[in-house]
Formats: structure tokens, C-alpha cells, sequence
């Protein structure tokens, strides 16, 4: 049951633009094949793995259920490859939630991710706010808000 919820969330999720940048989901074989071979060398039982790229094929990221059933992704790009750790919202640290409620009272998070690059982590966090009426509602002001891992605000970010 708990592998069918996590399917349906990345189901659901995956097509949705979680980063600073849009992307847009491509076929393995549209991706460079040095970001295909690093892939499976670092992950060896990826399930669900689904591809996409920003819209400026700069960057190329995987994302995928890991052994552990947790949802991860590695982004793979001309300075390196960044790996992303998805935060179950029941996990969301109370400094991150509190800072995003005094800062951005009328945004929602939509999800947040530890980003570990070059041995540096951080907590980003994909911040929105509704607008429109009723079932005709969609995001606008969409920001990506960085954290340090003790909770602080590092920037934010307006989604392009």
C-alpha cells in the first residue's frame, strides 16, 4: 500500500515544476549519455526514474524512488551534479515552516528538498500562493526559497 501512495505522489508530482527553472520531461535516450552512465553508476535500484531537462537544455535532472522507497533525484549539469533529497510534509522543519508563514503569510509550500552539492547541503523550498476562483485556481508567484540547514533564510527566488 505504501509503494502505491508513493507512486501516485510521484505520479502527481514529477510533472510539476519543482525547481527555479522550467523543465520538461524527455526520454532516457534524449539525455547526454555521460548524465545516463553517471546515473546508473551511482544508483543502482532506481525505480520510477523520470527524466527532464530546463528549458535551456543546460540541466538534466533524474528523479526517482530510491531503495528505500524515498523520493530522490540527481541533477546533472556543466558544474556538477547536485543530489536532492524530497522531505515528507510530515517532516517539514518548524523553523522552515515558521519563517515562510511570517515572510510569505499568503504562500503555501508545495514541497521542500535537502540539496546536497560538492559536499554543502541546504534545504530548498518551492513556495506558492493560489489565485482565481473556485476549481479555476492556479499558482502565481511562485518563489524557491534556499535554507541553511539550521533553519536560516539563505535568498529567495522568483520562478521563472
Amino acid at each position: 500500500m505504501k509503494k502505491i501512495i508513493i507512486l501516485m505522489a510521484v505520479a502527481v508530482l514529477a510533472p510539476m515544476g519543482l525547481y527555479a527553472q522550467k523543465e520538461k520531461s524527455v526520454k532516457e535516450t534524449d539525455v547526454p549519455a555521460r548524465y545516463v552512465k553517471d546515473f546508473h553508476n551511482q544508483v543502482k535500484e532506481a525505480q520510477d526514474v523520470v527524466w527532464t531537462m530546463t528549458a535551456d537544455s543546460v540541466y538534466f535532472t533524474a528523479t526517482f524512488i530510491n531503495s528505500d522507497a524515498d523520493r530522490q533525484a540527481l541533477r546533472f549539469g556543466p558544474k556538477g551534479t547536485e543530489t536532492r533529497y524530497y522531505v515528507d510534509a510530515k517532516y517539514y522543519p518548524h523553523a522552515i515552516k515558521d519563517s515562510v508563514a511570517h515572510q510569505y503569510p499568503r504562500h503555501k509550500i508545495d514541497c521542500i528538498y535537502i540539496c546536497n552539492t560538492k559536499g554543502k547541503s541546504t534545504y530548498m523550498a518551492r513556495i506558492y500562493r493560489k489565485k482565481g476562483f473556485l476549481f479555476f485556481k492556479k499558482e502565481c508567484d511562485v518563489k524557491m526559497a534556499s535554507f541553511e540547514t539550521n533553519g536560516k533564510l539563505i535568498e529567495v527566488l522568483d520562478e521563472e
